[in-house]
């Protein structure tokens, strides 16, 4: 098992390889391949076309450190179960405890091994923010990611305007890039190109997430109750958190979409959320729950604590 120690160390070393690789492929382009492009002099039309890019640049980095610094929620010590305000674990029917923290799990919350502790509305842990994603630093992930995208289209493009331009098709003749320009041309193709398909792939799927107000924890296991309802172990669940498409953004970046692009800060607990109407509570399930199902449910009918008279599966 990695020490916290080493932990920290590896994160720290990831972030800084994030920070530079962004710094690589946003300044390298514009330092040796569009300004010496454009006569290696200041023009209007060279602040045109760099200074939207900056602009792109900027906001990718804020919310980037954003995700970084900002705690994702722990939650509170004082913190218990209220009414129908919590999460049922499938086999017993009582709220999630982590036996680890020995904290009640509000809804959404789970337990992350790298940060040892419970987080709220845990989405994944990500190396590359050395941090949890949850509930008061999502939103500035997901506008990472698109930032990363956008930043990223709009860099291939100046790129490839200029490998394209290389040939004057009003004068007929070819500009020829030096080789320090050719070098940086080929490595901003080798680095971009790589991340954007990743990055795309990732922000592909949050952007559904965001769609549909689901974290990728909860994805895993909608996918293991459709296994579950496809093999007729279990009755269908619907899951109680998708508000509609227009509410879930709203949950996640606000309601006022002129504030969307940047890093607000989140304002709600993160210890209660909002369900469709007419739903219920939401069911953790476990791997083996089906194969329990039968046994727990015949065990409800009978077992007592005779010598109390306490229902022991309460």
């Amino acid at each position: 098992m990695v020490s916290p120690r080493t932990s920290r160390l590896f994160g720290r070393i990831w972030v800084t390889f994030t920070t530079l690789l962004i710094a690589f492929i946003a300044y390298s382009v514009q330092i040796f391949v569009i300004y010496p492009w454009y006569g290696s002099e200041i023009s209007v039309d060279l602040l045109k076309l760099l200074g939207p890019f900056n602009v792109l640049v900027g906001l990718l980095y804020w919310n980037y450190f954003m995700t970084v610094v900002t705690d994702p929620g722990g939650v509170p010590n004082t913190w218990k179960p209220d009414g129908d305000d919590y999460e049922v674990k499938k086999l017993t029917g009582g709220p999630r405890y982590c036996r680890t923290c020995e904290k009640f799990k509000p809804p959404r919350a789970h337990h992350c091994r790298q940060c040892h502790r419970c987080v709220l509305r845990m989405d994944h842990h990500c190396p590359w923010v050395n941090n949890c994603v949850g509930h008061f630093n999502y939103a500035h992930f997901i506008r990472f990611l698109l930032y990363v995208d956008i930043a990223c289209s709009y860099h291939l493009w100046m790129l490839t305007a200029r490998a394209l331009g290389a040939y004057n098709t009003a004068r007929g003749y070819w500009i020829e890039p030096s080789a320090r320009e050719l070098i940086f041309i080929i490595l901003n193709y080798v680095a971009c190109v790589p991340v954007i398909l990743a990055v795309g792939a990732f922000s592909g799927y949050h952007i559904y997430c965001l769609l549909t107000n689901t974290t990728t924890i909860e994805g895993w296991e909608k996918d293991k109750v459709a296994t579950l309802i496809r093999r007729g172990k279990i009755r269908e669940v619907k899951f109680p958190y998708n508000l509609g498409i227009k509410e879930n953004i709203y949950s996640i970046l606000g309601p006022s979409p002129l504030y969307w692009p940047f890093p607000i800060k989140v304002t709600s607990s993160g210890l209660k959320y909002k369900i469709a109407e007419g739903e219920g509570k939401w069911i953790e399930f476990r791997r083996d729950s089906y194969e329990m199902e039968d046994m727990v449910s015949s065990r409800r009918r009978y077992t007592k604590d005779i010598e109390g008279g306490r229902d022991l599966m309460a």
